[in-house]
């Protein structure tokens, strides 16, 4: 009855607990991805008749709240890397095998007739996910977690903002060189508002950031992601918004160590 008992993990080589913890983070996040991507998509779709769009931009935010399980879950880069590699190739097979189904379109929201958008724009989210975690979570130094997460959501809060307040609400287009016509004034303001409000609460919640240092930071990320938003075609915002975002926040960081010291 005196004796402390041994923590399992410490019996164990350093290699087999780093596999069970990235085989658990694994899990995790398909279980997740069940539950709010697709159960929860189909609630909205089938039972409460939730237009398609905004059915697809809850998977799109849902999909972008992932990155806390990597960050909460991984204890290094590399973990979060690995985990984000096994998953991207889980989605690449699932959704190829979903897509032969009849009720594929039926339940998901996929903008391709033949299929095959969701599986794109997925691997494409995976694959910034994981450079995401290599350079802010391992190469950067002063680079962390915070970063990750204010870019991916950032990314998740804005286009979803923008495309549903510019469908249903945006009247006047942006009519500018270079812009994607189907872009709209109210869409636009509607993402910079949104942003500024997400990054200010993230950055002032998980980066513990003064509030004035958060305000000016937010207002630049949400000028940032909203421009990178208007100019992106053929979902390549899915990769500008992100790296966009945190290479900005990266060197606002800097300034603030720069000016204030520390």
């Amino acid at each position: 009855m005196g004796k402390t008992m041994t923590n399992m993990r410490d019996l164990l080589p350093g290699g087999v607990v780093n596999t069970m913890h990235i085989f658990v983070t694994f899990l995790i996040v398909i279980g997740y991805f069940v539950l709010v991507l697709a159960f929860f998509s189909v609630i909205l779709r089938v039972v409460f008749r939730v237009p398609r769009e905004v059915v697809r931009k809850f998977q799109h935010i849902g999909f972008a709240a992932s990155v806390f399980i990597f960050t909460e879950r991984c204890d290094t880069w590399w973990q979060a890397v690995s985990v984000i590699v096994i998953f991207g190739v889980a989605i690449f097979f699932g959704l190829w095998l979903m897509e032969k189904s009849p009720l594929y379109k039926r339940f998901f929201v996929d903008r391709d007739a033949s299929g095959g958008e969701m599986k794109k724009s997925g691997l494409l989210a995976m694959a910034v996910f994981a450079l995401l975690f290599a350079l802010f979570g391992g190469v950067l130094p002063r680079a962390d977690n915070e970063i990750i997460v204010v870019a991916v959501m950032s990314w998740g809060v804005g286009d979803a903002l923008a495309a549903l307040f510019g469908r249903y609400l945006g009247k006047r287009k942006l009519n500018s060189w270079g812009i994607d016509p189907e872009k709209t004034w109210f869409g636009s303001v509607s993402m910079s508002l949104g942003v500024f409000v997400a990054v200010t609460i993230m950055l002032l919640v998980f980066a513990g950031e003064p509030w004035w240092a958060a305000l000016v930071s937010a207002a630049i990320i949400s000028i940032v992601s909203t421009t990178i938003e208007a100019y992106s075609k053929k979902g390549l915002d899915t990769l500008g918004i992100p790296l966009g975002v945190a290479f900005t926040l990266y060197g606002l960081r800097w300034f603030w160590i720069l000016v204030l010291g520390g």
